[in-house]
């Protein structure tokens, strides 16, 4: 049978004539030069596939800082389209919140795609995976971090040189991997009608532990070991916040800034109650809260209230306007989400 080459093809022949003699014998046998490649090809292949796989055994260099915080920016959700986080609208409707946990399959994954731009063949993705567990385990390392770059409080080279003496130190010795990373999505008027709304988690829901009414920084300051990290808090629209955990707390709230103090009453059905309150504990119940007759509703009468919180709990000096304003005064309010499933 005749076979017909191609222009291309003839070229590619002539030159390889060239190079190595002719490709056969007159008795049709392969020459010797060809005979000689034929026989060295295979261990040719093997020690040049062998090369790459023994070099990865050694281990991969170190990733630049800004690659290392670029992986960590986007393992926290960072310049990701926000139709990856909810899909459809119905998902997260006005006025609601959802709770989740972090897919690491799918960080990893999003880390091996970014790894792999160069190529896409056996070999670069037999490399991503020599150096996939190397460079999880520092971009675990740079996640608390992510946050104070992003509020300017350090830079890159800062925040490596930080994370290279913790390293030289030991404080990085215990595994991280295994820590997962929760969080929520909040779509409500809260967001904008807050923008300084402070978030804090706790691994604990017990009230007893952590009391309703407790300072957060106190609370922080005395026991560390119920405070989960925050390892983001953004506003992703005007209406949308989105909160990253490093851990899974049991214990989530919502507080409006401390700015937010007012003088305000308490709603009792049609009426208002204003609470009992001495300053050195607390609350001592509510009295209903007496309003002026006028053409104009809905105006305290003061003078009543005194003397209602006097008849209630008198004080040892008269009530004046400090100790009615004490009893005014609206604290910052505190929205708490505890976890509905016992620990295991």
């Amino acid at each position: 049978m005749t076979t017909h080459l191609s222009t291309g093809g003839r070229l590619l022949a002539e030159r390889l004539g060239a190079l190595v003699g002719p490709l056969a014998d007159p008795a049709g046998q392969p020459a010797p030069k060809m005979r000689a490649l034929l026989a060295e090809r295979p261990a040719a292949r093997t020690a040049t596939i062998a090369e790459p796989t023994a070099a990865a055994t050694v281990g991969a260099p170190p990733l630049p800082p800004y690659v290392e915080h670029l992986l960590a920016r986007w393992s926290l959700l960072h310049d990701l389209p926000f139709r990856y986080l909810v899909p459809d609208a119905r998902l997260l409707p006005p006025e609601s919140i959802r709770f989740f946990r972090l897919d690491t399959g799918w960080l990893e994954r999003l880390r091996a795609g970014a790894l792999a731009v160069g190529g896409d063949g056996s070999r670069e993705r037999a490399g991503t995976q020599t150096v996939l567990p190397q460079v999880t385990a520092a971009v675990t390392e740079q996640l608390p971090l992510v946050r104070e770059v992003q509020r300017t409080r350090m830079s890159i080279p800062v925040a490596a040189d930080l994370l290279a003496e913790a390293r030289a130190t030991g404080e990085l010795t215990a595994a991280t991997g295994d820590v997962p990373v929760t969080g929520f999505l909040l779509r409500s008027s809260l967001v904008s009608g807050w923008p300084g709304m402070e978030v804090r988690a706790w691994t604990s829901d017990d009230q007893a532990v952590v009391r309703p009414g407790v300072d957060p920084d106190e609370l922080a300051r005395s026991r560390p070991d119920l405070v989960v990290e925050l390892l983001r808090l953004e506003r992703l629209s005007p209406s949308v916040l989105v909160a990253l955990f490093r851990g899974a707390p049991r214990l989530v709230w919502l507080e409006e800034p401390p700015q937010s103090v007012q003088f305000g009453l308490e709603a009792d059905g049609p009426g208002w109650r204003a609470p009992i309150r001495t300053g050195a504990g607390p609350d001592l119940g509510s009295v209903a809260v007496p309003m002026r007759s006028g053409p104009v509703p809905g105006v305290v009468d003061v003078k009543g209230l005194a003397a209602a919180l006097d008849q209630a709990h008198r004080l040892p000096q008269p009530r004046g306007g400090a100790a009615l304003a004490l009893s005014l005064l609206q604290a910052p309010s505190r929205q708490r989400f505890g976890s509905s499933t016992p620990p295991s």
